[in-house]
């Protein structure tokens, strides 16, 4: 029996296809990409308000689902602390005035930003269930408190 390479990759691509289908994925997906971005919180209960969201909590306008559209569900989040705040439309979110704040920080590193308000570096993370905040004015010592953190914790 020779191996059919093409046949193989139609049928794992069908298969792939209908697994991202499935409620599970989706959610599994839709929390990975709020952790990516910074969101801390209770991720089950998020989850739940955001399925259950319709209206945007701040202008009461409409939401709808994907990618595209100023009414889109987006997650309000305080980009300092990374807790929950809201579910809102695209354009509520961008008229946030913390956005402003995180556009402005060019730390280049993930999870570190500067806090322009108490004049601080600020590192945040949640790591086995548990946030961790640490504030310096020192952005070398944030940082190897972050690069010490990934090699205790990482490997």
């Amino acid at each position: 029996m020779v191996f059919d390479k093409k046949q193989y990759q139609r049928e794992y691509y069908q298969k792939n296809k209908e697994y991202r289908k499935r409620p599970q994925f989706i959610k599994t997906k839709r929390i990975g990409n709020w952790k990516t971005q910074g969101l801390i919180g209770d991720y089950e209960a998020i989850y739940q308000r955001y399925l259950n969201t319709t209206n945007c909590d701040l202008c009461n306008i409409q939401l709808c689902e994907g990618r595209k559209g100023s009414n889109r569900k987006c997650m309000d989040h305080n980009h300092q602390n990374g807790q929950f705040r809201n579910i809102v439309c695209n354009t509520c979110n961008q008229n946030k005035s913390d956005n402003k704040i995180r556009t402005d920080n060019k730390s280049g590193y993930k999870n570190i930003s500067f806090d322009k308000r108490d004049k601080v570096w600020v590192y945040r993370k949640q790591f086995k269930g548990k946030d961790i905040y640490i504030s310096s004015k020192d952005k070398i010592k944030i940082l190897c408190i972050k690069f010490a953190g990934i090699l205790l914790y990482k490997y």
